[in-house]
């Protein structure tokens, strides 16, 4: 059986999604890219959406980027 698609398979991208794409797209490293899209407000599963990565990995980076951060202010 061939599966049915919904409106959601037809549906255009949300216009957050393509600002995010937008505001990104120039940027070569993940690191950079979720910097930025993390800067702009966007949430967790939105970024991983735009950078075609999983959540996982963009909360271990935002980790990363926040520790660094952190480190900086201390110095």
């Amino acid at each position: 059986m061939s599966k049915k698609l919904t409106n959601e398979d037809h549906a255009l991208p949300s216009l957050s999604l393509v600002f995010g794409y937008t505001a990104v797209k120039e940027l070569q490293r993940l690191e950079d890219r979720i910097a930025v899209l993390v800067r702009l407000g966007y949430g967790i599963a939105e970024i991983a959406t735009i950078c075609d990565t999983t959540p996982a990995t963009v909360r271990t980076i935002k980790s990363a980027l926040n520790k660094k951060k952190k480190d900086r202010r201390t110095q």
